[in-house]
């Protein structure tokens, strides 16, 4: 049990401090074998296979697996390096799955797992914005927050949601009696989270923020849910008046002759981000409607980038063609409407036992469920893989989905006897 326990507490808690890929999922591999090994399965399998939710979740994920393996006597190019990618990532992603079901019933764990997942992504929060905004050259006060502890720079669409996601979970656990540190602490790292996660400039956090803290104060109610619902809003809006501040830093912090223009790249935070329009991605998604020989059955995920990026050549950025960027529009077009039904067959029965779950008081999970899904509508790479560029679809997607299927189960066979 400890082994599990380590895996995914230092999986979850890494996608904020684990500076590479390598060590990231290497965590959760080398953890997890022996934790696998060392485990009677059967009381799990026999369970799995009467659960509904469990089921919904083994078709989805086989049907997605198969119809990629089938299209491999076909490919002109095996790309045998993006194959092994897929299956090894698949495979991290159902230990991942089978170690969260098994520890779901633990109230212990998920309150040791959330508090370890939060303080960490907050020390990673104050770290990356005071070296960004204070103290290292070629970065200066007001620019889009990317967490430096992981690739030296994360990807501010990725340092917005991780940081958005640790920020509702801590909202949610604030309920608990039980906290590891002060209160004052608690509430600082709230309002540090939320407000690194608007600091980072991507929209599609600060819409995943809005879904999941409307559907907490839904959930909770006005007279429970309005603390956390106010410092959401009181951190948006010192983010898009702080402007005129972060200038002021940043003439402090340049040279006389660039005070000016240090001054002008930061004036307007709203103006900015509705100034990147879509970021190309009506285009992607056009080119993988495109690509799309078969509606129902999808390309398959493993060497078809091709089929689609080649439309894009001429106008959209290079960086933005690695991946779909939506982890449900990625699952139609590589999994056709037939992978599609099969996903929503698992969300809708998560959703339902998430909501189970909130009317019996615990509302966190799906808060965390809605901030996911919100947030992969318009990035993500693959719901069947932890190898992913983004690699935060395991957090934002399963992690909320798979204890909710796993709690609200046990919740709904109480309830009938």
């Amino acid at each position: 049990m400890w082994a599990a326990k380590i895996a995914v507490i230092g999986f979850v808690a890494g996608h904020a401090c684990l500076p590479n890929h390598w060590l990231h999922l290497g965590w959760l591999l080398l953890a997890g074998l022996p934790a696998l090994a060392w485990t009677d399965w059967t009381p799990y399998l026999k369970h799995w296979q009467a659960d509904v939710g469990a089921r919904s979740v083994v078709c989805f994920l086989s049907w997605m697996l198969l119809r990629s393996c089938a299209q491999l006597p076909f490919m002109a190019d095996r790309v045998p390096g993006e194959i092994m990618r897929g299956l090894v990532g698949t495979m991290l992603l159902v230990i991942f799955c089978v170690f969260l079901w098994q520890q779901a019933q633990n109230h212990e764990f998920l309150h040791a797992l959330g508090w370890m997942t939060v303080l960490t992504g907050a020390f990673a929060a104050l770290i990356s914005l005071v070296l960004s905004y204070f103290v290292l050259p070629h970065h200066q006060a007001g620019e889009r927050l990317m967490n430096l502890l992981v690739h030296g720079g994360l990807n501010p669409v990725c340092t917005g949601l991780i940081f958005g996601f640790g920020a509702l979970w801590l909202a949610a656990l604030m309920e608990n009696p039980s906290k590891p540190v002060p209160e004052r602490i608690a509430w600082a790292a709230i309002a540090l989270l939320h407000f690194a996660a608007f600091l980072s400039g991507s929209r599609g956090a600060m819409l995943a923020m809005a879904g999941g803290h409307a559907v907490l104060l839904v959930a909770r109610g006005w007279q429970r849910g309005r603390v956390v619902a106010c410092v959401f809003l009181l951190t948006g809006l010192c983010y898009f008046t702080s402007a005129p501040l972060f200038a002021r830093i940043a003439q402090w912090r340049s040279e006389p002759a660039a005070v000016t223009p240090a001054s002008r790249g930061i004036t307007h935070h709203f103006q900015k981000a509705v100034a990147r329009g879509d970021n190309s991605r009506l285009d992607i998604y056009r080119a993988g409607w495109h690509a799309m020989d078969n509606r129902w059955m999808g390309t398959g995920q493993w060497g078809v980038s091709g089929n689609w990026q080649c439309e894009l050549q001429s106008k959209t950025d290079i960086s933005m063609m690695g991946h779909l960027h939506s982890a449900f529009f990625a699952t139609l077009v590589h999994g056709g409407l037939i992978g599609v039904f099969l996903l929503l067959v698992a969300l809708g029965c998560g959703i339902k036992r998430a909501w189970r779950l909130a009317v019996g008081g615990d509302a966190t999970w799906l808060a965390l469920l809605a901030f996911g899904c919100t947030g992969l509508l318009f990035d993500g790479e693959s719901l069947t893989s932890l190898a992913t560029a983004p690699r935060f679809e395991g957090l934002l997607f399963w992690l909320p989905l798979i204890v909710a299927l796993a709690r609200g189960s046990a919740t709904a066979r109480l309830s009938d006897s």
